[in-house]
């Protein structure tokens, strides 16, 4: 730049001279040309601008040094306090861990090294239920009479604590139930602890709900229905008590899960026990094996940012998708079953010997090797949700000719290996009312159960309801009936109350989640 000054200076100066020659030639004259004197003039004027001109370039070239000069030394600055900062022990010196507090999806405490959270959830379902069931059931003693049932439950009560020790990829659950199918007393309900080591695999172990069917997958505060379906209550396991592996796959678009516990729809069991506790709190030493898989098919796009694995997080299409979403999944259970009989195990319906048409009966699994398979979809777009799923389980009984005699055998007189089948869709769409479109949605469900051991003997469910959603699924109000025109089988918790009740169930309830 300095040379470049210094080439216009004397261009400068030479155009000076060239101009100056004829006025030193003529100085003795007495008239000396005015547009000389002009010329003169203008050239001064122009040397002066120009001057103005290279001061400023001067002052913008030592500004912008002395800019990068600047820079150079904040980034040594930053690398120096980084380097500082990595010693731990400096940095608790300097800035000692303290503690936060606040909401985000729920009240939480937590450490401002962020290694430790503790975050705490609570939920309150609160139905009133209108139950009337045939006045006459094939299962109860001939001539009982059933009566109509209302009042009201605190269907679930649920406290939740969840957060992470140490590192965020160390993270925990534990989850308390107080509600009417326990009698309001307070239970364990979840207990577990989840290891992420990559996103493609992690590792969780204690009681948790297994990788069963659709619907038992889902969350309880986000159902479509005020209760599950019929279906579930003979195919969905619920809790386990083991461990689990399990990831996401390409992307996030494919997740997978694969559980090991002691046994189906039992976590109340324990390996150590007397021998004459053994067939009350025991298990056998047959775990069950789950698994279950599941497909993004298409992830879509919702008027709230979501990530790619939290578009089914939900049945209902609250998010109102602008682009469709379409999941796949699938799952397989296994059991071999020789004693697990304690409380809460798995019940297994079948179409019983009596001189009157119809009717199920329950016995236990004990003896049963059981494989059962699934297949689920849903899609959500525009407001409208549908979902559905088919499940069947193929039943060996494996002690059928000698000691112990597995119940169903005892019962049935088939020895031989027999299936059930069951499945349901359902489906919800937000009324396009204008200021309405997320909050009020009506929906629809259709599904049934069939014993085809035997005599093949099935039933049917069929409801419909309304949902306002005051604030999301924190707050929701929901009404539905159902009919269900032979309960398979005896489950409070979905509103059944006897093996083979023709029922028609009304309810209402208001959710409160934080």
């Amino acid at each position: 730049m300095s040379g470049r000054l210094q080439r216009l200076g004397l261009l400068v100066a030479l155009a000076t001279g060239l101009w100056a020659a004829p006025v030193m030639a003529d100085e003795g004259s007495s008239r000396a040309p005015a547009d000389d004197k002009d010329k003169m003039a203008r050239l001064e004027a122009l040397l002066e601008a120009q001057q103005k001109k290279i001061d400023t370039l001067e002052q913008k070239v030592a500004t912008a040094g002395q800019q990068d000069t600047d820079r150079a030394r904040v980034e040594q600055m930053k690398q120096q306090i980084r380097e500082v900062l990595s010693e731990q022990e400096f940095r608790e010196s300097l800035m000692p861990t303290t503690v936060q507090a606040g909401y985000d999806k729920g009240f939480f405490i937590r450490s401002s090294d962020e290694k430790f959270q503790m975050k705490f959830n609570g939920m309150l379902q609160f139905r009133w239920t209108y139950y009337r069931s045939q006045p006459k059931n094939h299962y109860l003693a001939p001539g009982f009479k059933r009566h109509d049932r209302t009042g009201f439950d605190i269907a679930r009560g649920r406290f939740r604590f969840s957060g992470y020790v140490y590192t965020k990829d160390l993270t925990y659950l534990l989850e308390l139930d107080m509600s009417s199918p326990s009698g309001y007393d307070t239970r364990l309900y979840y207990y577990w602890i989840n290891y992420r080591f990559l996103d493609e695999f992690q590792f969780k172990a204690g009681m948790f709900r297994v990788a069963s069917t659709r619907a038992n997958f889902m969350s309880t505060s986000t159902m479509q229905f005020v209760e599950y379906p019929m279906m579930d209550a003979v195919f969905g396991y619920n809790n386990g008590l083991g461990v689990r592996a399990w990831g996401q796959l390409f992307k996030k678009r494919v997740e997978y899960y694969v559980d090991v516990v002691n046994s189906l729809n039992t976590a109340g069991t324990q390996t150590i026990t007397t021998d004459e506790d053994w067939y009350t709190n025991g298990h056998d030493s047959n775990p069950a094996i789950l698994a279950r898989v599941v497909w993004h098919a298409l992830v879509g796009e919702a008027s709230v940012p979501l990530e790619d694995t939290a578009h089914f997080d939900t049945p209902s299409d609250i998010e109102r998708h602008t682009q469709p979403a379409l999941d796949i999944g699938m799952h397989y259970v296994f059991d071999d079953n020789y004693h697990d009989v304690g409380t809460g195990t798995l019940r297994i319906p079948f179409p019983r010997r009596t001189t009157r048409a119809g009717g199920f009966g329950l016995t236990s699994a004990e003896g049963l090797q059981i494989n059962q398979f699934g297949f689920d979809a849903a899609f959500k777009y525009m407001g409208f949700s549908i979902s559905g799923e088919y499940v069947l389980r193929i039943q060996d009984v494996r002690n059928s000719d000698h000691r112990p005699f597995t119940p169903l055998y005892l019962l049935t007189g088939n020895e031989s290996t027999d299936t059930q089948q069951g499945a349901y869709v359902q489906c919800g769409y937000f009324l396009p009312i204008p200021g309405l479109e997320k909050k009020l949605e009506i929906v629809g469900r259709v599904g049934g159960v069939s014993t085809l051991a035997g005599k093949q003997h099935g039933d049917w469910d069929y409801g419909g309801g309304l949902n306002y959603y005051i604030d999301g699924h924190r707050v929701k109000l929901q009404t539905d009936i159902t009919k269900v025109t032979e309960a398979p089988i005896s489950a409070p918790a979905y509103s059944m109350a006897n093996v083979n009740d023709s029922i028609l169930v009304w309810r209402v309830q208001l959710q409160v989640a934080f």
